[in-house]
């Protein structure tokens, strides 16, 4: 069993939850794991699809599994595949939140800024969805917020969006749970 190459630069932004040095081992993906994880997937190989178009790099960055992610990089999945509906491996690891995956295919030339069949880039989906750290590190690898959607919005818009949703939901709880925030029912 063959370990697999490891990329020789490393990657931007900010360190991993792995440390490099000490964990270099346990992170490498064997041959023989990439094959089983592809097997348990339902994959023939590192370049299928699934009938939605989704490839195993897209179906392994929506479950953030950085190291699945790096071994089809490192046997030439391609990082600017797009499913069906326009969208890419980056747009699956923004969902989940997967900062590690998420540097790592922007470094493996994955657009940071592309748009879906629907003209929404990452950076507006963690916006609409109000995941700030996710918007924090798309902004870091390189995001613009210049990019406006079909409708005219742009993704600190949707941002905008969010917060007054979460405002009105919020005053709407207290109206109905009154006992809940009053100064009375604070505990000392």
């Amino acid at each position: 069993m063959s370990a697999l190459p490891r990329p020789a630069d490393p990657l931007p932004g900010p360190p991993t939850r792995w440390p490099e040095a000490a964990n270099a081992a346990a992170r490498v993906l064997s041959m023989a794991d990439l094959q089983a994880w592809l097997a348990y997937q339902d994959f023939p190989g590192p370049a299928a699809r699934a009938e939605n178009g989704e490839t195993p790099l897209m179906r392994a960055a929506r479950r953030g599994d950085d190291r699945v992610v790096e071994a089809l990089l490192a046997h030439g999945a391609d990082a600017c595949a797009l499913d069906d509906d326009g969208n890419g491996a980056l747009w699956f690891a923004s969902l989940c939140g997967a900062p590690a995956t998420m540097r790592r295919l922007v470094h493996a030339g994955a657009p940071v800024d592309h748009a879906n069949d629907d003209g929404i880039t990452c950076l507006m989906q963690a916006a609409a969805s109000g995941w700030v750290e996710v918007m924090d590190l798309l902004l870091a690898l390189g995001a613009t917020t210049r990019i406006s959607a079909p409708d005219g919005r742009r993704a600190f818009d949707m941002a905008a969006d969010r917060g007054r949703e979460l405002l009105r939901l919020a005053r709407g709880l207290s109206s109905a749970y009154p006992q809940c925030t009053s100064p009375k029912s604070m505990p000392p």
